[in-house]
């Protein structure tokens, strides 16, 4: 009682005095409507494992002490963001049990209003002897990373002696038995080295509360990253099935990043986290805070803006009003211009081409590509300019050329002569939405349309949309076209907790449209590359239109208020123009 007095005191405190409100939650609000309440902080990058999937064998070069958010700097900055709207801390590292602060800061994160669940991930080696302290401290949850039940392996994996393993088993004991709220196991998966033991890990959930999930292996820089080691969490599953059964598909948050399943007879669950394979950043609420303050809004992004030379300006680390107002709508910006999956990339490979730095460093801003407010000549990082995120990109000292290319100079159209330009990779992705009421959505989803599988028909309608483009817009050249891809992605939809009394089984359509006029937002993206003489911007953007069509032509005997839109260009590159990113 005493403390909800005191946070209602504060908040009228804070709007009297004329700054910024107890909450602004549109600030972290991204383009494509996802709202970030998750903040994991890296609050070191040292390691006591050396785990071939995270750290190159050679190591890695330290950050400078001075560079580091100091422990006041971390809970100040967690503070802003509680502010905006995030509930939920995830202390990470390196491993975070080896910063001598962690009890101290896990206690002063629950003391901040608006914060619910601070968590841990970690390896669990020194866990059995800092748990006591952390609980006591009001941790509620923690992840801890184990790759291996074999000592032998675990040396291996790990460069560190099996003996080790036993601290780590040890840990994960202490956790089940202790009052935390939830226990989970991450563990990735690596063809060749331990997909052997899948089975022995879901054996753990047969008697234990715990959560053992299942990580697709991820490319990051000096982790010796191939399609050889990686196992879709397709094969992972016909694997744990061969053994223990059909899997029961339990219910998911929307910003889960686990598929989580139950196995008949066991009191714990597993889940898999397909980052590679099928991503889930429809949903995603995550943001991250490196060990050095730079945000990274999301996981394979390389750029970063430094909240700490903000926090650090005008020789000061005080918090005064002014500053927090800039760094506010520096965080605002950053997540704004957020990419809706894989920091922008294509795929696989080229997702293992760009990440330039090791996974213990994802944290970080070691990496050389990392951006700061020093490294610009603004005040704001460039993602507050018109240009955008695209400063990484090498760019000519001339100023482009602004003139249309479809027209001479007597203003009449033309066709443009690329005869003479040389043959190169060109690659865009563009993007349309269409928006659905709740009975097309179910249709679509169940695949009970009188026409057939809607996202079926729509991806080749896309394709062929795409592959036709020199004969609906008129200038466009005929391109030989190497590689069309079409993918769907529901970003919002109606659920249980916003239409009280439906349950998950579907009601009345009409009855349910008319209590809750809820809609679902389906995104078409259509990624097109080629090797030619002329982009394939056109291309991508009539493909994801036709695909859009397509959805509403077959959806229409249900919804006639179906509404497309969005449709945009969001990323093109190879040619004299370069990268592009919308």
């Amino acid at each position: 009682m005493l403390r909800k007095l005191t946070q209602t005191i504060r908040a009228f405190s804070t709007q009297a005095l004329g700054e910024i409100p107890v909450r602004q939650r549109a600030n972290l609000v991204d383009s494509f409507n996802r709202e970030h309440t998750y903040l994991r902080i890296s609050i070191t990058e040292r390691c006591n494992l050396r785990c071939q999937y995270c750290m190159p064998l050679e190591g890695v070069d330290l950050t400078s002490s001075p560079e580091l958010l100091t422990t006041k700097e971390i809970l100040q900055l967690a503070g802003i963001f509680a502010r905006q709207g995030v509930n939920k801390i995830r202390l990470t590292g390196g491993e975070p049990l080896i910063n001598k602060d962690i009890v101290y800061l896990v206690e002063k994160l629950k003391d901040i209003d608006g914060i619910k669940t601070v968590a841990l991930t970690t390896n669990g080696v020194t866990l059995a002897r800092h748990l006591p302290g952390l609980i006591n401290a009001g941790l509620d949850n923690v992840n801890i990373s184990l790759d291996t039940l074999v000592p032998e392996k675990f040396e291996f994996i790990g460069r560190r002696p099996a003996a080790t393993l036993s601290k780590v088993l040890k840990g994960i004991r202490a956790a089940i038995d202790s009052p935390l709220q939830s226990v989970k196991l991450n563990t990735v998966i690596m063809k060749g080295v331990n997909e052997d033991e899948l089975c022995d890990f879901v054996a753990l959930t047969t008697e234990d509360r715990i959560s053992v999930r299942f990580l697709e292996f991820m490319p990051f820089s000096g982790n010796a990253w191939s399609q050889r080691k990686f196992i879709p969490y397709q094969a992972q599953i016909e694997i744990i099935e061969k053994h223990f059964g059909r899997l029961q598909r339990d219910d998911d948050e929307r910003s889960s990043t686990s598929m989580n399943y139950s196995v008949d007879g066991h009191v714990g669950s597993i889940g898999f986290i397909s980052s590679m394979s099928r991503n889930f950043c429809g949903g995603c609420n995550r943001l991250r805070l490196t060990h050095d303050g730079n945000l990274k809004v999301c996981l394979f992004g390389k750029d970063e803006v430094s909240l700490r030379d903000i926090l650090r300006d005008e020789g000061s680390a005080s918090l005064s009003t002014k500053k927090e107002e800039e760094l506010v709508s520096v965080i605002g910006a950053a997540v704004r211009r957020k990419n809706f999956s894989h920091g922008g990339y294509y795929g696989i490979e080229e997702i293992k081409r760009e990440m330039k730095r090791p996974m213990i460093l994802i944290g970080s801003a070691t990496s050389r590509s990392s951006r700061t407010l020093s490294s610009v000549k603004t005040r704001h990082p460039s993602f507050l300019t018109a240009r955008g995120l695209n400063s990484d990109s090498e760019q000519s000292n001339t100023p482009p050329d602004k003139s249309l290319s479809h027209v001479d100079s007597n203003g009449d159209a033309h066709m443009v002569d690329v005869g003479d330009k040389n043959l190169s990779f060109r690659r865009a992705t563009a993007t349309s939405t269409i928006t659905l009421n709740m009975e097309a959505y179910r249709n679509v989803v169940k695949n009970t349309t009188s026409k057939g599988s809607v996202l079926t028909v729509a991806k080749i309608a896309g394709i062929q949309g795409a592959k036709q483009t020199s004969s609906l817009i008129p200038l466009c050249h005929q391109i030989n076209l190497s590689k069309v891809e079409i993918l769907f992605n529901f970003l919002d939809y109606q659920d249980t907790k916003s239409a009280p009394g439906i349950t998950t089984s579907y009601q009345n359509s009409v009855e349910l449209n008319q209590m809750y006029p809820a809609k679902c937002r389906l995104q078409i993206t259509c990624t097109v590359s080629c090797h030619d003489r002329t982009g394939v911007e056109m291309e991508a953007l009539v493909g994801a239109s036709i695909a859009a069509l397509t959805v509403y032509d077959m959806c229409k005997a249900v919804d006639k208020t179906a509404v497309i839109g969005d449709t945009r260009l969001l990323r093109k590159e190879g040619g004299k123009s370069g990268m592009f990113s919308n």
